[in-house]
């Protein structure tokens, strides 16, 4: 990969320990290092309370092999004996360098649900009862994604300060489908405003791109009206799925839509992008598994007959060694409910398949955030009949997420696409638009670098350096493809799309599409 010396100094002679902090996207990482101008050896060792790890020569100074948690540390030379620091002990102020790397990035705000509301503002760990029996709307500011999953029915806006930054995650999804006001937020003078206004009544708003907030007197009531959703009924079937045999009252929209995605394919219509193959298990067949577990049934010649039967059907589907486990409930991918993130979805190595995972996916349907999700929109429990796809695992180079009607833009088609292998240090991804009146194509956003800091002693920052990652303009033609296909599947579906799939090996694949819903 290539590097790109952001600041560096060729000459930096240390006559002292110094630190490097590794970040990529929201990880972060400290070393210890030392120049050794003492001459005391040539094979020192980090000593902490709790670990004793090597240090690595790079031709010039030797850096601690593994990233130090601890903030106290000696360093021995195995080879001598010797102590740096006449063996006295050495610190770090661990929270200051992370501080210190964090303040080195642009400080940020994006939009998840782009709009106003008005509120009392309170911080997730500051709510009490009081808070959640209030009838007053809350604006609620967290710490991460999973405290705004705690209290998603107790806002009208939300804050959240680390998380996943991407716009079309599952979680965004959920903040347009329910939230007046959505922001991902880390500048942290914004913060710190907020911060001074908590237990207030304030007016925020996004509308126009641009972040407004200020304290008001009184809020004007809002009355939204409580959408009811309808949810199809499902025929009942016993057997295993293909595709072609997928029909809209036996599978969920999920399913149904990959057999769309395949017809198309084999029509000409969609061209130079792959389906992954796939097969399902209809609500009807999966009552036999769901029946051993909930009635705790020792039987296991049924379970090893359901179990080969999958095996069996899967060798002449499967083609990947490894097998997507995803639900396709048919309250999923509605035409006005996406359900996004409600249920759950497992991946299995095909040759150690069993059934836990599938009943994880038929478990979800019990999911707090599902069962609220499911109240709100007045869909009734036993209405729902789960549904599950096996389907080919393709390990992409790149995977994205595809709005063909951005939620910031409507004449524009976006694209975020993430680096797979990465993916897991929640970086931010590279935004793509496709300008449907312009006909431009562009990067908006870059992908996270990998950036590396030097700090000496005294915490002054003697050296930085970023390392570029996978450029995607080199697979710039399938991002063409993917715009031109997703813009064939709009058309076909008649509405916005919203598309998931990946590039590997320089292919493009499609594995979802579902209508984007519009917040009512």
């Amino acid at each position: 990969m290539k590097v790109n010396l952001i600041r560096t100094n060729q000459n930096i002679n240390f006559k002292a320990n110094f630190f490097k902090v590794e970040k990529y996207g929201q990880a972060s990482a400290i070393y210890v290092c030392t120049d050794n101008s003492e001459k005391l050896g040539s094979k020192p060792i980090i000593e902490t309370d709790t670990c004793c790890a090597p240090m690595v020569y790079d031709g010039k100074y030797y850096t601690s092999e593994y990233s130090i948690r601890e903030n106290k540390y000696k360093i021995r030379y195995e080879d001598t004996g010797k102590y740096e620091n006449q063996g006295f002990e050495k610190s770090f102020d661990q929270e200051k360098l992370l501080n210190l790397s964090n303040s080195q990035n642009e400080s940020q705000y994006f939009i998840l649900s782009k709009g106003a509301v008005q509120g009392r503002l309170v911080q997730a760990k500051n709510i009490d009862v009081s808070h959640l029996k209030s009838k007053e709307p809350l604006i609620i500011i967290c710490d991460n994604d999973e405290e705004c999953y705690k209290y998603r029915n107790y806002a009208s806006g939300i804050i959240m300060k680390s998380g996943s930054a991407d716009l079309l995650s599952h979680f965004a999804a959920i903040c347009r489908d329910y939230f007046s006001f959505g922001m991902y937020i880390t500048d942290k003078k914004i913060l710190n405003d907020l911060s001074n206004l908590e237990g207030k009544l304030i007016y925020i708003s996004n509308k126009n791109k641009n972040l407004e907030y200020s304290p008001i007197d009184n809020i004007v009531k809002n009355f939204r009206r409580k959408n009811t959703i309808e949810v199809p009924s499902m025929r009942r079937v016993d057997k295993i799925l293909s595709l072609e045999e997928c029909e809209k009252d036996t599978v969920g929209n999920k399913a149904y839509n990959l057999k769309r995605m395949m017809d198309l394919v084999k029509e000409g219509k969609l061209k130079n992008v792959i389906i992954p193959n796939a097969f399902v298990l209809p609500y009807a067949y999966l009552e036999k598994i769901e029946n051993l577990f909930v009635e705790n049934n020792d039987d296991f010649e049924q379970e090893n007959k359901i179990i080969q039967e999958i095996r069996n059907y899967a060798k002449n589907v499967i083609t990947q060694p490894e097998v997507m486990i995803r639900s396709a409930f048919n309250g999923e991918d509605l035409e006005d409910y996406s359900a996004a993130g409600l249920y759950n979805s497992y991946w299995q190595d095909i040759e150690d398949f069993n059934l836990d995972a599938i009943y994880s996916v038929i478990e979800s349907k019990n999911k707090p955030i599902a069962v609220s999700s499911r109240k709100q929109h007045n869909i009734p429990d036993e209405a729902i009949k789960p549904s599950v796809i096996l389907q080919d695992r393709i390990k992409s180079d790149y995977s994205f997420t595809t709005y063909t009607e951005s939620p910031l833009d409507k004449n524009k088609v976006l694209i975020e696409m993430f680096i797979t292998e990465v993916r897991c240090y929640k970086p931010k991804p590279y935004q793509i638009t496709y300008n449907k009146l312009t006909k431009e194509l562009k990067v908006e956003q870059e992908h996270s670098k990998y950036e590396e800091y030097l700090y000496d002693e005294n915490y002054n920052l003697i050296d930085k350096k970023a390392t570029q990652p996978k450029d995607v303009k080199k697979v710039w033609d399938v991002v063409k493809d993917l715009v031109r296909n997703a813009l064939v599947l709009e058309k076909e579906f008649g509405k916005p799309q919203d598309i998931e799939g990946g590039i590997k090996d320089g292919q493009l694949y499609f594995w979802q599409t579902r209508n984007i819903v519009h917040k009512i």
